[in-house]
């Protein structure tokens, strides 16, 4: 009976001893809330955070939203003058509208015409200008500076009413979106294109081309 109860109790011992070891190299590991606090290795001096010329290639994509999420800032405003569908003056500042191509309405003395799709021959450049001028009505013009084109002319992204003058000229096939410049008007020529708005009704020939086929030379 003895010999029994020993067999019974030596395992039970020996689990016990297997526990408390193991318990012991527990308590011997350094509690991680003990260790001291020492700077992180990307915080340290063999790798600084201040070359820009390093990390760029990583920024260029927050650089670019930080770009289009600023705000418009508006340096020419008052009453305009329309001289063309893309060329207004305030205050004796000629500005050209950016990103846009209208059809030329007195260009060297010539107005450029369009054709309808019943082969009828229409003065586009002049249909663009009073429809600027309608768009703007009596309102002021709010425009951005871009800095001049070749000509000194200002370049701007230009408002009235709250609208963006370009876009709407593009958006009703007044204008073309000027693609080899800026793509900022794209999807309003796609939309006005589909609709057969305006000049997309018919034929015409590119103002940029129209230009360079009417430029008179010496």
């Amino acid at each position: 009976m003895k010999t029994k109860k020993i067999a019974l109790i030596v395992p039970i011992l020996i689990t016990f001893h297997a526990f408390s070891i193991l318990a012991q190299e527990i308590d011997d590991e350094p509690d991680p809330f003990d260790m001291p606090i020492t700077d992180s290795p990307i915080q340290s001096d063999e790798i600084p955070m201040d070359l820009e010329e390093d990390y760029r290639e990583d920024t260029l994509g927050d650089e670019r939203m930080n770009q289009n999420a600023k705000e418009t800032r508006i340096y020419i405003q008052g009453k305009a003058t329309v001289v063309d569908g893309d060329t207004i003056t305030i205050n004796n500042t000629k500005i050209r509208f950016s990103g846009i191509d209208a059809p030329e309405s007195y260009f060297y003395g010539l107005t450029q015409y369009c054709e309808k799709p019943n082969g009828k021959i229409w003065a586009c450049g002049k249909k663009a200008t009073a429809a600027l001028k309608k768009l703007i009505g009596k309102h002021e013009v709010q425009c951005t500076d871009e800095g001049l084109d070749k000509y000194g002319r200002t370049l701007s992204i230009c408002y009235a009413n709250d609208i963006d003058l370009q876009s709407e000229m593009v958006r009703t096939g007044m204008a073309l979106a000027y693609i080899r410049y800026s793509s900022r008007y794209e999807n309003e020529m796609i939309e006005a294109m589909t609709n057969r708005a305006g000049i997309w009704s018919g034929d015409f020939l590119d103002p940029e081309e129209w230009r360079r086929q009417n430029r008179k030379r010496d």
